[in-house]
């Protein structure tokens, strides 16, 4: 697949409504995109955005009822134009039939709650287990992560596969490594979680995008402004054309992506990420270069809870949650934002993550990395490649 980046990907407060609640608790699997043929809207109100972006000749203010389902709790309100606002609101915004945009409006700015630092500390200590965790694991969204239900040591060898956001959602979890079926024969929580509300070895929301549509349903996701993210923060990154997805969201081969997010990350402080790239080991710690900055759309301060809400109970040994044997992505269907971030499909996730050794590029990656950044000048710009191929290297080897 055509990939952006070398990490894309890559991977609570009140509910909205009851109904949003009910939908969140008991979709242990997020629905598959609809055909995109024929919208059904009523005046200006759209279903989902997947019926948004099937629609032509808007204007004017525009609204959904939800995300992926119209009961999900992440609906917006759209202000459409003609043409793609620059910064932010252009990577967010929704690409609709006719070539015009729906621009995200009124979305929240800042958080709800100030920060718990025994809590973010607890947080971040168990993020850098996987860290701490080396070459032991690896980015791969082929093989099942202990999300999927699977006892992964004792199923598969090392290094074991990780994603971004699959990463995420463990630390939200309240798993560290060492507690997780990457080592043990079950996950267990040991700190702080979020509590998702679902058996967390069945749901599929464990992709970057659903994760901030989730925090979104739950009034703890706001759009960065600012720079007004702390320590302990998830930070979403979006971008028009998410991975090169934009032909399967539209056929409806794939879901749509909440706000083009394609990566998550948890913020250390001091311009610094723990996340998951396709870079180096399995878990990194990284800056947030000024390339990725420019991707920053969403942060979400997660409410986190001591309560005992997501311990699992994995299926026998090389099966699946349902003990069916693991299939490659289960996780996420080995597409979105857990996909091949950087190689284009052209070499694995093992491969890809060669600590100190330059990963191997192809002329697809490179392509459509350069068309992200200096759009329509591929063919043309040959006095741009020069100082294009230098970033694009520092991209693949930093992330």
């Amino acid at each position: 697949m055509s990939s952006i980046k070398s990490m894309r990907r890559c991977a609570s407060t009140t509910v909205r409504t009851a109904a949003a609640a009910v939908a969140l608790a008991v979709g242990v699997a997020l629905p598959a995109a609809p055909a995109l043929a024929a919208p059904t809207a009523s005046g200006s109100q759209f279903d989902t955005t997947a019926d948004l972006m099937a629609a032509s000749n808007l204007s004017g203010t525009v609204y959904t009822s939800g995300d992926e389902t119209a009961d999900d709790g992440a609906g917006m309100r759209f202000t459409v134009t003609d043409t793609l606002p620059d910064g932010i609101e252009g990577n967010i915004a929704v690409p609709l039939a006719d070539g015009t945009w729906a621009v995200p409006q009124g979305l929240p700015t800042a958080p709800t709650r100030a920060s718990n630092s025994t809590q973010v500390e607890d947080l971040i200590s168990r993020g850098e287990s996987f860290y701490d965790a080396g070459t032991t694991l690896v980015w791969d969204s082929s093989r099942p992560t202990p999300l999927t239900g699977t006892v992964v040591h004792s199923a598969t060898t090392a290094p074991y596969g990780v994603t971004c956001s699959t990463f995420v959602s463990m630390v939200l979890l309240g798993w560290d490594y060492t507690h997780t079926t990457y080592t043990a024969d079950t996950n267990t929580q040991v700190g702080y979680a979020v509590d998702f509300g679902v058996d967390p070895s069945t749901s599929k929301i464990w992709r970057a995008n659903n994760l901030a549509s989730w925090f979104y349903a739950h009034g703890d996701l706001w759009m960065e402004t600012n720079d007004n993210y702390e320590r302990g923060d998830i930070l979403f990154f979006s971008a028009q054309n998410p991975e090169g997805r934009i032909d399967e969201v539209r056929s409806g081969e794939e879901a749509t992506y909440f706000g083009n997010v394609y990566h998550a990350a948890i913020y250390l402080g001091d311009g610094l990420l723990l996340h998951s790239t396709g870079t180096g080991t399995g878990v990194n710690i990284t800056t947030l270069n000024p390339l990725l900055k420019e991707d920053l759309s969403f942060v979400a301060r997660p409410e986190l809870t001591a309560t005992t809400v997501n311990n699992s109970q994995p299926a026998p040994a090389g099966t699946g949650s349902a003990g069916a044997p693991a299939s490659a992505g289960e996780t996420t269907g080995a597409s979105g934002d857990d996909a091949n971030p950087g190689i284009s499909g052209d070499a694995s996730g093992a491969q890809q993550a060669q600590t100190g050794q330059q990963r191997t590029g192809t002329t697809s990656s490179y392509s459509a990395w350069f068309e992200r950044h200096y759009p329509g000048r591929y063919a043309t710009a040959t006095a741009t490649h020069a100082s294009a191929t230098a970033k694009y290297r520092s991209w693949v080897f930093y992330g």
